[in-house]
């Protein structure tokens, strides 16, 4: 597996692999409705990429396959994580929060946060974020509750 910076070429890859996961993945914790509010089938290529732009963007490749990605804002707001469904439970996402907390320990970022969807909630808890909070997201005229997690990178790396 290679964690490499994304290339905008690879926006449309990304992109999908994005809609495949929410709409695979989550389909357990959210109805159908709430998932294509939250990832319609057409979304604005050009608004998405220039909204990850000035971000830090990683993938994850293996065997030519983009495994997952990260997009973090450089305060460590991690905006999106996605593992590609037929890499889940391999330790792409792990991986890829690990680059992710390394470009942040050494540009001086002492906390990463997040809003999580339900889905996603027990893998960040395992990988020592803690709950903070509740947040509200509108997509579509629905409404999400996500939960607002940190993790504090003063103390060491943990993963389970």
């Amino acid at each position: 597996m290679i964690v490499r910076k994304m290339k905008e070429r690879e926006l449309p890859l990304v992109i999908d692999l994005m809609q495949d996961t929410v709409h695979c993945l989550c389909k357990k914790d959210y109805t159908p409705a709430e998932l294509a509010a939250w990832i319609p089938c057409r979304l604005d290529k050009g608004r998405f990429y220039e909204a990850m732009k000035p971000c830090i963007n990683y993938v994850a490749v293996h065997g030519g396959i983009i495994a997952g990605f990260i997009s973090m804002e450089k305060n460590g707001y991690i905006n999106r994580l996605f593992t590609n469904k037929s890499f889940v439970g391999q330790g792409v996402g792990t991986l890829l929060l690990q680059y992710a907390e390394k470009w942040a320990r050494e540009n001086g970022v002492l906390q990463l946060s997040l809003d999580s969807s339900k889905t996603a909630e027990g893998f960040y808890l395992k990988r020592g974020f803690k709950k903070s909070g509740i947040s509200t997201l509108k997509r579509g005229g629905i409404v999400f509750r996500c939960t607002v997690m940190k993790k504090d990178l003063t103390q060491g790396d943990f993963y389970g």
